[in-house]
């Protein structure tokens, strides 16, 4: 895939993710009154942020400079006022989807911290904590998925399939690319 295909990607699952956490909103709100100049903010900012993520995709897919990740401070705005509760789950929620056991201690850690952030921030009982809390653990958990992208590994030439293993490299080959004194 692409840097521009998985730039467009990006984009459209991150306002797909924006589309589904207004929806959230208008479950757990209690006066569900939205203005379509809020809804376009939050739209475009999960959009960026989606783009972003996408071409962090396809540039580490690439084997580009980490120096790429830089970009992921154009998706801080996207948590900026109700939105600061996310942010635990976008810096260290990514974590969650590596492999090592340190790391997703790390990612479900950023998880909780969410999702405490939300609890403490609640000035009543809500009506329906299974909206509240649940719609929440999704959204974290789906955004947390992106952002994996911030931690993980590149692809470098080294991890060519068609490079010969270490064992290989350097031996004597025949003129056909084949080794020395081989047949096929």
């Amino acid at each position: 895939m692409s840097v521009r295909h998985s730039a467009a990607a990006g984009l459209g699952l991150g306002v797909g993710w924006g589309i589904a956490a207004r929806g959230w909103m208008r479950l757990i709100s209690t006066e569900p009154q939205f203005t379509w100049a809020g809804t376009g903010i939050i739209l475009g900012l999960t959009g960026v942020s989606g783009l972003v993520l996408g071409i962090l995709y396809g540039v580490r897919r690439a084997g580009r400079s980490r120096w790429w990740r830089v970009l992921a401070l154009l998706c801080l705005p996207t948590f900026a006022g109700p939105g600061i509760l996310f942010l635990p789950a976008f810096l260290l929620g990514g974590f969650l989807y590596l492999h090592h056991l340190w790391a997703r201690a790390i990612g479900l850690a950023g998880i909780g911290l969410s999702q405490f952030a939300l609890w403490s921030a609640g000035d009543d009982e809500p009506s329906n904590p299974w909206y509240l809390y649940g719609g929440f653990l999704v959204l974290s958990l789906t955004l947390a998925a992106g952002a994996a992208e911030l931690y993980r590994p590149r692809h470098t030439k080294d991890r060519e399939v068609d490079r010969p293993p270490a064992s290989l490299r350097g031996a004597p080959t025949g003129g056909n690319g084949t080794l020395a004194g081989g047949g096929s």
